[in-house]
């Protein structure tokens, strides 16, 4: 008989189990984590973990703290002095934060997202765009606007005595206290998916990566083990090798979660990996499950529930159901639902991975007519923002540039990238005046000053109309943008004036002039050709002015536009 406590310390709720020992394990779980962050906000909760942690790790009294998508976590070790000793003092330091070596941690936090490389994470901003749990893959990049302020802030809105649940592995001392402030329970959001057709392919340089997103039940819990053998088998079987198989879950809501698992890429055999992981999810969605595969999953869960210490690990889950506002499971209702683990379910798990996979790999050899399609971000009609700023490459570039309170928009010919105002959840800001818009999707839309006549005004013009705390300030980099050559420039823009409607009526009226005079002389091959050339010039114009009056202007390019 296993029996888990449930008591307060300082107002934060404590669930504890009698091991017949004296404490040696606390565990802090604060209900924010990384998808709770807007993206300008990135990477404050890892700044306060990394800055509450300084000098807290040693050998006699090791303690650690981590930030997963939607809990931070503290865990202290030692005797049960020690333990309270820096429970005590974390907590004081979390009300009361102290932030001199920001600078030098920010740095730090850095240099650590740039080395960070997971596929899982990675897959997110493709589902989800650049909020929720998209936000992940964006290497924390809030973390060079953070202030002391808005970190104090933060770190008393988050870390308090409501937000929490404390876990111990023993009966928790008279003298333990957690001097946190009072505050309020933040319940996550639910995750938002990008409106597109699932399921689709992204690229990715490093990785060929499955992932699902599938409903939090204890059936769903049982794929990562399962899609983590099915790839290791059918990379071996189909294409003779894996590197490096892997499968996990992250939890993105208190509903729904992502499965994901894949390989290291095989860059010899793109084209057959891809095929493979293909069919490796159509068939777990298409065949379920294999029995024998689920029922050892079953059998070593039921194991891990005969441990001698397994009343922590039940204090330990009722701790993360309350925090996901979940009813908590005793040990006996555990192991009863392991034994009754219906295959079915499990299979209408598999279903849903598959319904709604996302593929990343290298190279995508998927053709049109195939049911998984690349994610693009398409182009559109211009919506006609005004005042435009030209290319400083005008006329051998006839793109164009404009905002205004509810568009951005870069247009060129009779297609534009166009993101709406309200859209925008981000703004990376140069020095130089270079901005990257970050859109709710996750496209981007890039305006470099040198590369707009006016391009200073540009900047001005973007840093009024989006809000302030959308900003980010990145470091500097070397300028990307080149101008043409002037020969260069003549050369473009006269190819270019050749294939538009103002071109080709003075390269036909050319044509035809030159035929009248050469027919006139007696060349009757030579002239007829010119005046053949002409007419055709005129169909070709005449085609393109009535499909589209209005797009074929005097600086457009002859290509034809569907009609509405």
């Amino acid at each position: 008989m296993v029996t888990v406590h449930e008591t307060e310390i300082d107002g934060a709720l404590c669930f504890w189990a009698d091991l017949g020992r004296p404490l040696s394990a606390a565990h802090l779980h604060f209900r924010h984590g990384l998808a709770d962050e807007p993206l300008p906000e990135t990477g404050w909760l890892h700044l306060l973990e990394h800055l509450a942690l300084l000098d807290r790790e040693t050998l006699r009294s090791p303690i650690q703290g981590s930030v997963g998508m939607l809990l931070t976590r503290f865990t202290a070790h030692g005797t049960p002095e020690s333990v309270v000793d820096d429970l005590v003092a974390l907590a004081r330091w979390l009300e009361e934060p102290d932030l001199q070596l920001l600078a030098r941690e920010r740095g730090v936090l850095q240099a650590e997202a740039q080395r960070r490389i997971d596929p899982l994470l990675a897959s997110l901003t493709w589902r989800y765009g650049a909020t929720g749990p998209g936000v992940a893959s964006y290497a924390e990049v809030g973390s060079l606007r953070a202030t002391p302020e808005l970190l104090a802030e933060r770190s008393r809105r988050v870390f308090n005595r409501s937000n929490v649940v404390l876990v111990l592995d023993g009966p928790p001392p008279a003298d333990l206290a957690l001097p946190l402030p009072p505050g309020e329970y933040h319940a996550p959001a639910p995750a938002q998916q990008v409106d597109r057709p699932l399921p689709a392919t992204y690229v990715d340089d490093a990785w060929l990566t499955l992932t699902g997103a599938v409903r939090r039940t204890h059936a769903s819990s049982f794929l990562p083990g399962i899609l983590e053998r099915a790839v290791h088998d059918g990379m071996r079987e189909h294409t003779g090798g894996v590197d490096s198989p892997w499968a996990r879950l992250v939890d993105v809501d208190d509903r729904h979660s992502v499965v994901g698992g894949g390989s290291a890429a095989q860059r010899d055999a793109v084209v057959k990996s891809v095929e493979t992981a293909l069919e490796i999810a159509a068939r777990l969605g298409r065949d379920g499950v294999p029995r024998d595969w689920l029922q050892e999953a079953v059998d070593n869960r039921l194991g891990e529930l005969e441990h001698r210490d397994v009343g922590f690990l039940i204090a330990h889950r009722s701790a993360l159901a309350v925090l996901s506002d979940r009813v908590p499971q005793t040990l006996e209702e555990m192991v009863d639902e392991l034994r009754s683990t219906d295959p079915a379910e499990v299979d209408a798990a598999a279903r849903e991975f598959n319904d709604t996979l996302l593929l990343g790999a290298p190279e995508h050899p998927i053709r049109r007519r195939d049911p998984v399609q690349l994610i693009t971000f398409p182009e559109r009609p211009p919506v006609g923002v005004v005042p435009r700023h030209r290319h400083v490459d005008w006329p051998a570039d006839a793109a164009t540039f404009a905002v205004d309170s509810q568009t951005v928009e870069r247009a060129s010919g009779t297609t534009a990238r166009v993101m709406r105002v309200p859209d925008i959840v981000s703004v990376f800001a140069w020095r130089d005046g270079t901005r990257q818009l970050i859109g709710r999707d996750g496209s981007t839309l890039w305006m470099e000053p040198a590369e707009w006549r006016g391009g200073d005004d540009l900047t001005a013009q973007l840093d009024s109309w989006l809000p302030a705390d959308l900003r980010v300030p990145v470091p500097d980099r070397p300028g990307t943008f080149q101008r043409m050559a002037p020969a260069h420039l003549a050369a473009t823009a006269t190819i270019r004036f050749t294939r538009t409607v103002a071109g080709q009526i003075v390269i036909a009226a050319l044509c035809f002039l030159l035929g009248v005079v050469i027919l006139s002389g007696g060349h009757t091959v030579v002239g007829g050709g010119l005046i053949l050339v002409t007419l055709c010039l005129a169909s070709r114009v005449t085609l393109v002015l009535r499909r589209a009056p209005a797009a074929a202007t005097d600086q457009d390019e002859l290509t034809p536009v569907a009609s509405p």
